[in-house]
């Protein structure tokens, strides 16, 4: 390929930060580098590493463990600097199998290779977390309620609750009557003073619902709705299987990413992207499990199951309200409208409500058995659990 070439370049020999000016000679696969009275012999497949630069290539010997590993610039036209790349690959390629596996991937187009290396993440990544699964399985359930206790600590310290009789009574009710016969967890409700029209559970069966969630319901089944899917998220495990496969994804990242790939960064990327994309689609797996749950739960007991999702309908068009109002600042009082839309962003956050998952919803209403309980206290008592918190209406937290 190289016929007696000579180009211009200089060499750091891995002892002093000056390099040797000079000129190299390229013939076939030797390389002989002159300046003044030196003159070092190399052979191209010598170098371990090669990369191409905006004056040509640099080339980079082996590693000394005692200096630093010498290192060699040509300077020449892109087209030379492509064809040596191109000899230095094939000089790889036949040193070993392996050799000629992993540089005969470097050859490849990156678009293609990154392509391809997102498809082979998923795959590898879906048996991955398939047996991630498992592994949930074999970890006691005493383990989620002292994780539960640790998260409750922190949380009943944080927070104002301001639970009342009518409240206590309304979520005793609907736990006695949703909560699966059977089931190995204690579930007890706390009332949060926030406006966050929010609800979460944590994984001893301890569900907190902000005090904004109540006072903006529109009717006693969207908060039964919404306490049915939190319930489901707790029996379903999703805390601790979250944990497992959010650790699971940190080994995973940490064997293929850790140790370094050379100069094939766009193949890290890519491998990071197809990660992220794997977990997002773990976390809304788990979202429409406990949808599919909850309305299970619910139908079981004869209750309506339309109140989920008539609540996720009523915060998505809140949601659009408030971004139209970001674009017509003058029309809203801008500081207390961000305060709605970031509440009700936080909740969309952690309960994506998509449109697929939407008509999933609309689905499993329709199919089946028609719930027709909506009421688990008299009115009398629900408007006393809607005006709760309301003195703390504007302190979020303790």
């Amino acid at each position: 390929m190289f016929q007696n070439q000579t180009f211009t370049s200089r060499y750091f020999d891995g002892v002093s930060a000056v390099p040797e000016e000079g000129t190299v000679l390229i013939h076939g696969q030797s390389i002989e580098f002159s300046s003044g009275d030196t003159t070092h012999k190399l052979v191209i497949s010598q170098f371990t590493e090669f990369t191409l630069t905006h004056k040509g290539c640099k080339l980079v010997l082996l590693p000394d463990e005692v200096r630093e590993s010498p290192v060699l610039e040509i300077f020449s036209s892109k087209e030379d600097a492509k064809k040596l790349e191109s000899l230095w690959i094939q000089t790889k390629k036949s040193q070993s199998h392996t050799h000629a596996f992993f540089y005969s991937i470097r050859e490849m187009n990156p678009l293609v290779l990154g392509i391809l290396s997102i498809l082979i993440v998923a795959v590898i990544g879906f048996f991955y977390f398939k047996g991630l699964e498992l592994v949930t399985n074999f970890i006691p359930l005493s383990a989620d309620k002292s994780l539960g206790e640790s998260v409750q600590l922190k949380m009943d310290a944080q927070f104002e609750a301001c639970n009342t009789k009518a409240t206590d009574k309304f979520f005793a009710e609907a736990l006695k009557k949703i909560v699966p016969k059977g089931s190995p967890h204690d579930f007890s409700v706390s009332v949060i003073a926030s406006t966050i029209p929010n609800a979460f559970a944590l994984s001893n069966g301890k569900i907190y619902f902000f005090s904004g969630l109540l006072n903006d319901a529109k009717s006693q089944e969207e908060v039964i709705g919404v306490l049915a899917h939190e319930i489901a998220h707790v029996e379903k495990r999703h805390h601790m299987r979250n944990l497992v496969k959010a650790g699971g994804t940190s080994l995973a990242i940490s064997l293929v990413i850790g140790p370094g790939l050379g100069n094939m960064e766009f193949l890290e990327t890519f491998t990071e992207i197809g990660s992220t994309i794997l977990v997002l689609k773990f976390s809304r797996d788990f979202e429409t499990e406990a949808d599919i749950t909850s309305i299970e739960y619910l139908k079981s007991q004869n209750f309506s199951s339309s109140g989920l999702l008539t609540f996720f309908q009523r915060m998505q068009e809140l949601e659009k309200e408030m971004t139209k109002s970001e674009e017509n600042p003058k029309e809203t009082n801008a500081k207390d409208d961000q305060v709605v839309t970031k509440s009700i962003t936080d909740f969309l956050s952690t309960h994506p409500a998509t449109e697929e998952r939407m008509k999933t919803l609309e689905s499993l209403i329709r199919t089946g058995k028609k719930g027709s309980i909506k009421k688990v206290v008299s009115d009398k008592i629900w408007k006393e659990v809607q005006s709760v918190c309301l003195d703390f209406k504007n302190s979020d937290s303790k």
